[in-house]
């Protein structure tokens, strides 16, 4: 049995964080930073992710089980989850095959129902050879001709790393996520309920959760809260990290957002 790859901070009750497509759990270590004094922080690279193993075979109940595993593998109580974009497709559809497990979720800028709002890259990183891009800033010079978004560009250069002899190579699968990513992006999550505690935070700016969602939300997880994280896109743990880690505070019922420090 395989086990996702982590990262661990601190003691205390556990948080698993599941990043977005593209990304792995190094994204999320400011959260850690944040929240490891009072929780146990668990950066997860969800498969063909980070140093997560690699495999032809992705889908949500595949992910579901390998959390599954995951939790079993740490002998892991009650954990809260949290899922930014596709990790929060994941934490969804765990929640709702395994009902019983979360003590509570968090959900970053995804619905539960597709909307075409996604862009993909794949044809894009495909044109990548890092025969002939040797830096970061070669990898940005390159992307630019095809991404004006340089946070964007920003996010794919730190998605590579630097193997033995120096190359640069993607820190994801391509091919694993090519071949399942209809899958994995334009299906909506729609059997079952999980009726724990869940909040989704929406950017302001970003359009992965219409208001008009609610309904369809709200049947799914009952005891969801929808809540607008001001002056915020996509990445709204970057965008508005102040507000975003306030609301968690709340949600958490742990510990005073002035206690983090701001």
């Amino acid at each position: 049995m395989k086990i996702l790859s982590s990262k661990i901070f601190g003691l205390g009750p556990s948080i698993l964080v599941f990043h977005g497509l593209f990304g792995n759990g190094e994204n999320w270590i400011s959260f850690a930073n944040k929240f490891s004094s009072d929780y146990q922080i668990h950066l997860i690279d969800i498969r063909n992710h980070g140093s997560s193993f690699f495999s032809k075979k992705m889908n949500y109940d595949i992910i579901s089980d390998d959390i599954l595993n995951y939790i079993n593998f740490y002998k892991l109580y009650n954990p809260i989850l949290l899922g930014h974009s596709m990790g929060g497709r994941a934490v969804m559809n765990f929640s709702i095959k395994y009902p019983l497990i979360p003590k509570k979720i968090i959900i970053v800028d995804i619905s539960p129902k597709f909307h075409d709002v996604h862009h993909n890259f794949i044809p894009i990183l495909k044109k990548v050879n890092f025969n002939l891009i040797k830096t970061r800033n070669d990898l940005n010079i390159f992307l630019k001709l095809y991404i004006k978004d340089s946070r964007i560009r920003n996010f794919f250069s730190k998605c590579v790393g630097i193997n033995s002899n120096g190359k640069l190579y993607f820190r994801f699968y391509l091919k694993g996520i090519e071949k399942n990513y209809n899958i994995l992006i334009k299906k909506n999550i729609k059997i079952g309920k999980y009726s724990g505690p869940t909040i989704f935070l929406r950017g302001e700016y970003s359009d992965y959760i219409p208001i008009n969602d609610k309904k369809y939300i709200k049947k799914i997880f009952p005891k969801s809260l929808i809540l607008t994280i001001k002056k915020s896109g996509h990445w709204i743990h970057v965008d508005n990290s102040k507000e975003f880690y306030k609301e968690i505070c709340i949600f958490l019922n742990k510990k005073s957002y002035y206690d983090l420090g701001f």
